[in-house]
């Protein structure tokens, strides 16, 4: 695991300035603390950051090959699982390799297959080449959007990096809020699509590649999808083994490594599920880190991960996330995300990699599962509710403040509208009505001109259109929450703490065969990730595998009716937010006092606002 980055001039006699691309590469020194190293030619100038896994001493970067002909060079973050099988397919082909790094296999491989490289590979990376023969860059992310690349253009520079902190560092971008998706953050908690917070710098979006020349062409394109994957003709029985099959070799795969392994072990079913196949497969015992609270209000999950710990003998460790400790937090979490997510477990997973990074380098979780299996709730309250539309939709008609509470408000703009128009994924907070009351009439009236984040789910619904409903459903949260949040989280969280995630369930194989499968194999008379389960039994307890899902929690509900409630309220009702002309004071007021008073579960607002308040301190 890795930071890259990278610099292309466009203006002739203008050469990149080495000092440019040392500053970007310096401040990714916490996603690669063991190496570093820079390639400077003329009018490119390309970075790299070294965590080392594999081939510690051989697969320092920049890497070059000249065994084509012509100079090719590469900076690469990730890891090529099916490297080894593509090592003795490239050497039948007549490659040689020097060392045993999967770096070298992807340079040989874009060497021999060219633009089609990133189909044959099976894993998570971001990477660039420099190809000097054809004076352009190639540039790809990997098919679920595991790694992060971000991008600027302009008619000058094209300049790349694992995270935006390093293309601020060029000097050779302004950056500022990006207004058009301020509403997408506080709606669903994170930004979708191309966008990001930041003016001027977009992402490569999962599974795309794009080449860019010294001329400033740009051309991209899309190398991966699962929208038209063809139904599997399988029996339930059959389907289970071919899910068997395919989840051994996915955590069989991820456990190459030349530094320690662990897995993040909540109790749930999914982080389970990881830690169960690992100590089935690996040769040395599993490590296994859980973290918890000082509460009885049913969030703290240490019980069920320390039975599953002593179930398979792991080697387990755990740790204790306190309220202040929460709070203080948030501005380092903001900051090292850099995209603001209104993700409270990001904190928790934050404190658990630090305290894991002393034990074990590489960790594998259960990330994803949810939305390739249908594990979330809302997704049978939302196909209950399409079953219902065409009798409820009038509703949309009712005033706007109809009944008490945003939870009616929001229950009056699902049931009044069809999926396409209802659905913006599990984390969705501010719907319509809401609007009217949460957002001052100015900004109202702009998210009324700029509706950004209705065209991105726009465009993925018409993707899946000839899809089963459920399908629709997993599809858009696979392209939006999924990469935009959950990865996202996973990757900065992590990699702040210098240790490599892996994420077994989201190999494309699984995603490919899952979604090929009839909805009521993923769900079943109100039993989510239903075929999962099935995979599970015999291999996990049944308490674990058919308990309520809870997810990697955080008792922030308590904690802002309690002794939060205060220190939140003086932040968010203090000046920097109220000046920006883009709430109503009345509501924020109201709704504080209605969490405190345990009306309505608020946490969720409270919290995108302080991290909105941290963002704007830090980043403007």
């Amino acid at each position: 695991m890795c930071g890259i980055c990278g610099i292309l001039r466009f203006e002739q006699g203008v050469e990149v300035d080495p000092a440019q691309v040392t500053a970007m590469s310096s401040s990714l020194l916490h996603r690669g603390p063991d190496d570093e190293g820079l390639y400077i030619n003329s009018r490119v100038g390309l970075g790299h950051r070294r965590l080392s896994i594999i081939d510690i001493a051989g697969g320092r970067q920049p890497m070059k090959s000249q065994d084509t002909g012509s100079l090719q060079v590469i900076v690469y973050n990730g890891e090529i699982y099916n490297y080894r099988e593509l090592r003795r397919e490239l050497q039948g082909l007549g490659h040689t390799f020097k060392t045993e790094s999967d770096t070298e296999v992807l340079l040989h491989a874009y060497g021999q297959w060219d633009h089609g490289c990133t189909e044959r590979l099976q894993g998570m990376f971001a990477f660039a080449i420099w190809d000097e023969k054809n004076q352009s860059l190639f540039l790809a992310r990997d098919r679920m959007g595991i790694k992060p690349l971000y991008y600027h253009l302009d008619r000058k520079a094209f300049v790349f990096a694992s995270e935006v902190r390093a293309i601020q560092r060029s000097s050779l971008v302004q950056t500022g809020l990006e207004k058009s998706v301020l509403d997408a953050f506080l709606t669903l908690g994170y930004i979708p699509g191309r966008r990001t917070f930041f003016k001027g710098i977009r992402k490569l979006m999962p599974g795309h590649a794009m080449t860019v020349t010294a001329e400033g062409d740009v051309k991209s394109r899309r190398y991966w999808n699962f929208s038209d994957v063809q139904p599997a003709n399988l029996t339930f029985a059959d389907a289970m083994k071919r899910l068997r099959e395919l989840l051994r070799q996915a955590v069989q795969m991820r456990l190459v490594s030349d530094v320690p392994l662990g897995v993040f072990l909540s109790g749930g079913l999914d982080s389970s599920a990881i830690a169960a196949l690992m100590c089935q497969l690996s040769e040395k015992k599993v490590k296994t880190f859980s973290i918890g609270y000082d509460t009885d209000d049913g969030s703290n999950e240490l019980p069920y991960a320390r039975n599953i710990a002593e179930a398979f003998g792991t080697d387990h460790h755990e740790f204790i996330l306190k309220p202040y400790d929460f709070l203080d937090a948030i501005p380092r979490m903001v900051e090292m995300a850099e995209e603001p997510l209104v993700e409270m477990p990001a904190i928790a997973l934050y404190q658990l990699a630090r305290a894991a990074k002393p034990h074990a380098t590489v960790l594998l979780s259960g990330e994803g599962s949810d939305e390739v299996f249908g594990g979330y709730g809302l997704y049978q309250r939302m196909l209950m509710m399409e079953k219902g539309y065409p009798f409820l939709r009038f509703l949309k008609w009712f005033p706007r403040h109809l009944g008490s509470g945003d939870r009616i408000s929001k229950y009056m703009d699902w049931v009044s509208s069809p999926l396409a128009a209802r659905y913006r994924g599990t984390s969705a907070d501010v719907t319509e009505r809401i609007r009217g009351s949460f957002y001052s009439a100015d900004y109202l009236r702009y998210v009324e001109e700029n509706r950004y984040t209705d065209q991105v789910f726009s465009e993925y619904f018409d993707d899946v259109a000839h899809c089963d409903k459920l399908s629709q459903l997993l599809y858009v949260d696979s392209k939006t929450w999924l990469p935009d949040d959950l990865l996202l989280k996973a990757d900065k969280m992590t990699m702040t703490a210098s240790v490599e995630l892996r994420v077994p369930f989201l190999d494309h194989e699984i995603v490919e065969f899952v979604s090929s499968l009839p909805a009521n194999y993923k769900i079943r008379n109100g039993e989510g990730k239903f075929i999962l389960k099935k995979v599970m039994e015999g291999l996990l307890p049944q308490e674990i595998i058919y308990r309520k899902k809870m997810g990697f929690t955080v008792p922030t509900e308590r904690w802002f009716a309690g002794e939060l409630l205060e220190p939140a309220k003086d932040i968010i009702l203090g000046g920097r937010l109220m000046n920006t002309g883009w709430f109503q004071k009345k509501y924020l007021e109201n709704m504080f006092e209605r969490h405190r008073r345990g009306k309505e579960d608020y946490s969720r607002r409270i919290f995108s606002l302080l991290v909105l308040y941290h963002w704007l301190n830090i980043f403007t």
